[in-house]
């Protein structure tokens, strides 16, 4: 059985995420998608290059979501809308 990992929201994420949420349609129900992944298999995101950062495209919802893990914790960093693709 895979290890549960406890989710803890940094200030800057909690920050970010208050300033979202009156202009981001279903983004509790994002997060909360995110969590139950991240809590079970972190790996699932894309790694920034060689650091331990990782990051979780919105499927439903145009947000990435940036943390890192250890064996016991994801810790959520950052959330931002989507940067819009270049012309």
């Amino acid at each position: 059985m895979a290890n549960i990992r406890t989710i803890i929201k940094n200030p800057r994420f909690e920050r970010e995420l208050q300033a979202l949420e009156p202009n981001v349609r279903r983004a509790d129900e994002f997060l909360e998608g995110v969590e139950e992944i991240l809590c079970r298999e972190p790996q699932t995101g894309h790694r920034l290059g060689n650091s331990h950062v990782y990051f979780l495209p919105g499927w439903t919802i145009d947000l990435n979501v940036y943390y890192t893990f250890t064996d016991n914790e994801v810790i959520l960093l950052s959330i931002c809308p989507m940067a819009p693709p270049e012309p």
